[in-house]
């Protein structure tokens, strides 16, 4: 799990990104076969680099 939320690429705290998940009602959640070392979200969500999609939070 990488936080970005800060816009700083760093290893995350799995209980704050829970917390924020829930609060959102859910998380963008991709697949990446490495991580590049600057985040173009919108390379990686239009370019078929990355798997995934948004996860609802139960309720």
């Amino acid at each position: 799990m990488v936080d970005v939320a800060d816009g700083v690429l760093v290893p995350g705290d799995m209980g704050d990104w829970c917390a924020d998940t829930e609060r959102a009602g859910g998380a963008l959640v991709l697949s990446l076969d490495e991580l590049p070392e600057t985040l173009d979200w919108a390379h990686l969500i239009g370019s078929g680099v990355a798997r995934g999609g948004f996860v609802a939070c139960p309720v």
